[in-house]
């Protein structure tokens, strides 16, 4: 009878002297009869152990944990068997090992104790399907654990069977995107340029081969399930499909002719991302769609492939006849305002005539749209239509091409802001913005006062007194403006601006004192540090 106090352990470790075969019929004695249930997950565990010194045992050392692992109801000692009879290496442990897989109920610790043991005993392309399969869970930690197994195997052989897999017809679009997701993560992890496939295609062609060989049913998949919130899955999908290059613009085209508003608009994100610019055309004419959509990854799409010839289509979305109707569609408008400042970013050389052209137009949605691009733009020579748009009687109009001269930072605009600024008929919102856009210049010129001529220095000091003297003179100014040019003064200022700041310390307005009582602050201590240095 077995000595109650031997523990599973010194069992193992006494194993020559107790004899193998005794050894594992008293670590099974201890499974099937003790009560302790740490002491018998022990002794399944050492049980899968002892095995490997006595492969004549290994059916015997199987069946016994084969028992456990479907008649158990403790989980962890079916995951301790699992773990086992993985340990056994043991062929006829697949047959258990997947019927517990089979089971929909298991937990998440389970299913990874049995894919684990599974996996140690063979990882073919049988078991490649099963993990595979099991990317379609909800538990997270079950997820992880099948793609790292996934990713150990080389890609080739995980392309082959992922695509097998993907043929399923039993498969969500969820799994689906999972398997996808796992090619694009190996592709990337391949040490190739983003826009270059020529490694892949020395290294692997038989991926590549394969690939090129199940085209048509890639693009169909992709152009269904793609979503674009889903960054994982889109740069996948991209990544895949450019080891097609030019080959595939045909049918991505005619998917662009499609009824199925949803494939049409993930066929305008792949021509986007692509690059295909014989897509504009067809984009141009979905520009106007009932689905909104549609219409909106149209205009992204444009912005991405970058062709000018789509600037005026995008501009008359904007050009709106109706000066009474007020232009609702918010996310549309930025849309095509980012759209058209990419395609210029794509094409830095090319003249902006299109944008001086619109300006002529009697439509302010027009002009505050293209003063916006002009500031995203930044180049000189915008000041002076950004100049001429500040004599606009539309505030945002007036808003888009104050900020847009901050943005370019060019001193030919500071006349024209302080005068804005200082002008009391002018509402606050645009003075504040004219306050920072005049920050934003002089952070763009102050270090030029140290290196270039004297008369530079003389024009930022005389505007500087200007706005100096507006501060400390007009107590009465909307707090927020105040606070801009304490701001401003707090950081360019010298002791001719402690005066002004003075005042402010006695503003009515809480906030206003407190940063004015700040300026003051770090104004002395530079002036302190200045006169020690």
């Amino acid at each position: 009878m077995l000595d109650p106090k031997l523990q599973p352990k010194e069992i193992f470790d006494r194993r020559e002297e107790f004899g193998l075969s005794n050894s594992v019929k008293m670590l099974i004695e201890i499974i099937d009869s003790d009560k302790n249930g740490n002491k018998r997950q022990g002794a399944v565990k050492f049980l899968g152990l002892v095995s490997k010194d006595a492969p004549e045992l290994k059916k015997e050392c199987f069946v016994a944990l084969e028992n456990i692992l479907i008649s158990e109801d403790a989980i962890e000692i079916k995951c301790e068997a699992a773990k086992a009879l993985g340990k056994l290496k043991y062929d006829k442990a697949l047959k258990p090992l997947n019927w517990i897989l089979e089971q929909k109920e298991v937990n998440a610790d389970l299913r990874i104790s049995a894919l684990k043991a599974i996996k140690k005993i063979r990882f073919e392309e049988s078991e490649i399907g099963l993990f595979i399969g099991e990317l379609d869970t909800d538990f997270n930690n079950l997820k992880e654990f099948v793609r790292n197994q996934l990713l150990t195997l080389d890609l080739d052989t995980l392309v082959k069977n992922c695509l097998v897999a993907l043929k399923k017809k039993n498969l969500s679009d969820s799994h689906k995107s999972e398997i996808f997701k796992i090619i694009g993560y190996q592709l990337s992890s391949i040490d190739i340029p983003y826009e270059d496939t020529s490694y892949l295609e020395v290294k692997y062609p038989e991926v590549i081969s394969e690939f090129k060989n199940n085209k048509k049913f890639i693009i169909e998949e992709v152009s269904r399930i793609l979503k674009e919130e889903d960054q994982e899955l889109l740069n996948s999908i991209i990544r895949i499909l450019k080891l097609f290059g030019n080959e595939i613009n045909r049918e991505i085209l005619n998917i662009l002719m499609t009824d199925d508003f949803i494939v049409k608009e993930n066929a305008i994100i792949i021509s986007g991302k692509l690059k295909i610019v014989e897509a504009v055309d067809l984009l141009v004419e979905n520009l106007d769609s009932i689905y909104n959509e549609v219409s909106l990854a149209s205009i992204k799409a444009l912005g991405e492939i970058g062709d000018l010839s789509a600037v005026t289509e995008l501009l008359d979305i904007l050009n709106i006849e109706d000066v009474s109707f007020e232009y609702t569609d918010i996310d549309m408008k930025f849309q095509i305002i980012d759209a058209i400042k990419n395609i210029y970013l794509v094409n830095k050389s090319a003249p902006y005539d299109y944008l001086y052209n619109y300006l002529e137009k009697d439509n302010d949605t027009i002009r505050e749209s293209i003063a916006f691009i002009f500031g995203e733009i930044g180049n000189k020579e915008f000041v002076r239509p950004l100049i001429d748009l500040l004599k606009i009687r539309n505030l945002d109009v007036k808003k888009n091409a104050t900020i847009a001269l901050g943005k370019i930072g060019s001193l030919e605009a500071l006349d024209q802001l302080i005068k804005i600024l200082t002008n009391q008929n002018i509402y606050w919102l645009i003075k504040k913005v004219a306050a920072d856009a005049i920050f934003n210049i002089f952070h763009r010129n102050w270090y030029r006062v140290k290196v270039e001529e004297e008369s530079l220095k003389r024009e930022l000091n005389k505007n500087m007194a200007l706005l100096i003297d507006y501060l400390g003179s007009n107590e009465g100014e909307n707090y927020k403006v105040k606070l801009s040019l304490i701001k401003f003064l707090e950081t360019y200022g010298d002791e001719k601006a402690l005066g002004a700041l003075l005042k402010r310390v006695n503003d009515f307005h809480r906030v206003v004192r407190i940063y004015a009582s700040n300026a003051i602050k770090k104004i002395e201590e530079k002036l302190e540090l200045d006169s020690n240095s």
